[in-house]
């Protein structure tokens, strides 16, 4: 008697677990920086619609667009929001990436002004 999956339900195991967990980060209603990072880059993943979130569907052994179809209803049923202590972070974050970018000082001291009103 074999105890071990086959290697492929394994593999089809581990993607459907990607796909939970990013599920379960975008609906996560914490306010803290982390997890409110984790929430934007899986809504951004589940919505862009990606190659990379495609074929992870597809190793899942489920349809990218029947999931995207589920995501998109959930949005619409409002079961996927960002609090405003959340887009808070979302704006500190995008202020941040642009303050690493700036070419200027004066670029950088308008920007951590708008850093420091977030705060």
């Amino acid at each position: 008697m074999e105890l071990t999956r086959p290697k492929e339900l394994a593999e089809q195991r581990l993607f459907q677990a990607i796909l939970v967990q990013a599920l379960e980060d975008v609906l996560n209603p914490s306010n803290f920086k982390k997890e409110t990072y984790w929430k934007e880059d899986a809504y951004k993943w589940f919505y862009g619609n990606s190659e990379d979130f495609q074929d992870v569907c597809w190793a899942a052994d489920m349809d990218p667009e029947l999931i995207r179809g589920e995501f998109i209803k959930l949005i619409k049923n409002k079961k996927i929001k960002f609090s405003n202590k959340q887009q808070r972070w979302l704006n500190y974050r995008e202020l941040y990436r642009l303050y690493r970018e700036a070419d200027s000082k004066e670029e950088r001291r308008e920007i951590k002004k708008k850093i420091t009103k977030l705060a």
